[in-house]
């Protein structure tokens, strides 16, 4: 019998945003992203290995629960940084494997921000008093782009207009990073809350896609349902009141999709 561990893929994606740019040298790729400066910047929006497309979990955040547990199935992984905890969204079982690419495009509806956002991060300005972080709400966010990012080509999508003025597409990104900017701020509440009722659990699940070829999920976290079910009434409505209730119940109705990345893999595997 062929068994796998499920491997999170070596390559960490970058930082969903900058927290240290208005302190660092000017020699750094990232820049503030200006109509003057970057008139003429295009971005390949093809899903391409090189491009980081290919990997088998995706950072998932919060505020966009509402669409991935459509489509993925949602884990959370503990981590030594605040807020302890950090969703993931598995997108295939074997190491550089994607099962919702085909070719060079998506196939699902909703792509998670961390892969969306291309070459784009935020950039917070330190507000008087307050620090350069998502987690200072007087901080405001500037859109970055990575300089030397390998989607910039010519023959891309338009950030800007040739008459001036964002593109349709730069629109979409700035939607993707108001989902990044408010996951960001929300999940810091949402897993402390998590913790705080002790409602987390660390799971081990067995996925078999044929008989002879399994994988095994380990060290991972999600919902103990039996501890929601038994949460008292002000418990639970001091979730409903902080808006997490919903990302709760996300988290748990998501992993029906195991199942569907099991269709695709066995799809994929007839396909070759």
């Amino acid at each position: 019998m062929a068994a796998g561990i499920f491997c999170d893929d070596n390559r960490v994606p970058k930082a969903l945003w900058e927290p240290d740019f208005f302190a660092a040298n000017t020699n750094m790729a990232i820049s503030i992203l200006t109509s003057d400066q970057h008139r003429s910047v295009a971005v390949d929006t093809r899903a391409r290995p090189e491009y980081g497309d290919t990997v088998n979990r995706a950072i998932a955040l919060s505020a966009e629960f509402n669409e991935l547990h459509r489509e993925y199935p949602l884990l959370l992984r503990k981590t030594n940084e605040e807020p302890g905890f950090i969703a993931h969204a598995v997108l295939g079982f074997e190491k550089d494997e994607n099962l919702f690419v085909e070719g060079d495009r998506w196939i699902t509806t909703f792509i998670p921000a961390a892969l969306a956002r291309g070459p784009f991060s935020l950039g917070y300005i330190r507000a008087a008093g307050g620090d350069s972080s998502p987690a200072d709400m007087k901080a405001q966010m500037k859109v970055m782009i990575d300089d030397q990012h390998p989607r910039l080509r010519a023959d891309g999508q338009p950030v800007f207009l040739p008459l001036g003025g964002e593109s349709p597409y730069l629109e979409g990104i700035k939607r993707v990073l108001q989902t990044v900017d408010a996951g960001l701020r929300v999940d810091r509440l949402l897993y402390r809350e998590l913790v705080a009722m002790d409602l987390l659990e660390e799971v081990k699940i067995q996925i078999s896609v044929f008989p002879e070829l399994r994988y095994d999920f380990s060290g991972y976290h999600t919902i103990n349902q039996e501890k929601l079910a038994a949460l008292g009434g002000d418990q639970l409505l001091r979730l409903h009141r902080l808006g997490l209730l919903g990302p709760v119940y996300f988290l748990i109705s998501s992993l029906g999709n195991f199942q569907k990345l099991v269709n695709l893999k066995i799809a994929r595997l007839q396909s070759i």
